[in-house]
């Protein structure tokens, strides 16, 4: 689908082409993941640029306004964005925001309500940063602890959106993938396809990953036709 990785919806988007392509997305997500018992997804790409960021935040917003209780976290601790995303866009979160998020979360040190805001403009939405980068992002992010996190933002929520640092980059994402339940692959389009990508794929599968889709982002509209392109898969088995 055609996506383009620049821009964050706000509530004066909604009814455009580029939020069109989020439903597309959205539909996919909501009939191979949600329904099939995937409550906890984790967004990386291959390499920094792609368009992870985006399409969490994206994502989420349009899960929220479809009815779904929706949080989005910063697990990205190598370099985190998402707040900054929703800052750029209107949504109430610049610098003085609160220093506290998922490291607190992980650590005990601060509860759900002290590190979770609403997203302004939007029900059901709510978004965790980071906190404090920790210098072991990727043992706490695969830690009992964080199972222990997410547990807890499962019974607040019916979707939890992971951000993550790229995979190709650092072990964070793979980590990640021993606590969440399904992997979303978010890649740039270009003429190298899925060449380049098929690699960390398959790393990404060699472990506990579930593959729930690929998203491509920046496809022009007028080579991808009216659809853009979305490859998914529902949740394997076994």
């Amino acid at each position: 689908m055609a996506i383009d990785t620049a821009l964050v919806l706000t509530s004066r988007t909604l009814q455009t082409p580029f939020a069109e392509a989020y439903r597309a997305l959205r539909a996919n997500i909501n009939f191979t993941a949600i329904g099939q018992g995937v409550r906890t997804v984790l967004v990386t790409s291959g390499k920094a640029g792609e368009g992870k960021s985006t399409t969490v935040a994206n994502l989420g917003i349009l899960l929220a306004q479809a009815g779904h209780r929706v949080i989005m976290v910063d697990a990205d601790f190598r370099r985190p964005s998402l707040r900054q995303l929703f800052a750029t866009n209107g949504n109430g979160h610049g610098p003085g925001a609160t220093a506290l998020g998922l490291a607190n979360l992980i650590a005990g040190t601060a509860a759900f309500l002290e590190v979770a805001t609403p997203v302004e403009g939007f029900d059901n939405l709510w978004l965790v940063p980071t906190g404090v980068v920790p210098p072991n992002s990727s043992e706490l992010l695969s830690s009992p602890q964080m199972r222990t996190v997410l547990t807890d933002l499962c019974d607040r929520a019916d979707v939890i959106l992971l951000d993550s640092p790229p995979c190709s980059l650092y072990a964070d994402a793979v980590e990640l993938t021993e606590v969440t339940d399904g992997v979303l692959y978010v890649l740039k389009s270009g003429p190298q396809g899925l060449v380049n990508h098929t690699r960390v794929l398959k790393q990404l599968q060699q472990g506990k990953a579930r593959l729930i889709g690929i998203v491509m982002n920046q496809v022009e509209s007028g080579a991808a036709g009216y659809d853009g392109t979305y490859h998914g898969r529902g949740p394997a088995r076994g």
